[in-house]
């Protein structure tokens, strides 16, 4: 069996990983489930933003921010059928990501399925990647969203 189709991933996938610092990794293991992979991993240039991909979410780690105290960060999770729009934004030296998806009331959660429809639009823009490996690390996830979302649908 591929690892790929191991790991539900499409067919031929390479992960993406880039270094992120220690206080974003332990912020990841407390909501990584057991022997759940890490395929894409990317911090930008300040090292306050990561983004991290496993099978089945994105997770974006916050940490060292206004308002965050030293040594906590802040953790969302992304599931794919939640995520309703994935786009990035070049600058001349670093890119952005783009992600568009539905919220309840606390906005918070990232509502899937029934509760989405009813759920408000919102976007959370993660910036200051490095345009090569923010470009590697989005080409990647892209590839990744689509084909469960073409799966998603499929399931429907």
């Amino acid at each position: 069996m591929d690892i790929s189709e191991k790991w539900g991933l499409p067919p031929g996938f390479a992960p993406v990983r880039f270094d992120v610092p220690e206080e974003a990794k332990n912020a990841v293991r407390s909501v990584l489930g057991a022997n759940e992979p890490v395929i894409v991993s990317l911090t930008n240039d300040e090292e306050l933003v990561s983004l991290v991909a496993t099978p089945g979410r994105i997770l974006s780690v916050r940490t060292q921010e206004i308002g965050i105290s030293a040594g906590n960060s802040q953790v969302k999770t992304f599931p794919y059928p939640g995520i309703f729009n994935l786009t990035l934004r070049p600058q001349p030296l670093i890119v952005s990501f783009v992600l568009e998806y539905r919220t309840s009331v606390n906005g918070k959660t990232v509502e899937i399925g029934r509760r989405a429809a009813l759920g408000k639009p919102k976007a959370d823009t993660l910036t200051g990647f490095s345009r090569e490996q923010g470009e590697a690390a989005f080409n990647a996830l892209v590839a990744l969203w689509k084909w469960k979302k073409e799966q998603f649908q499929g399931d429907a």
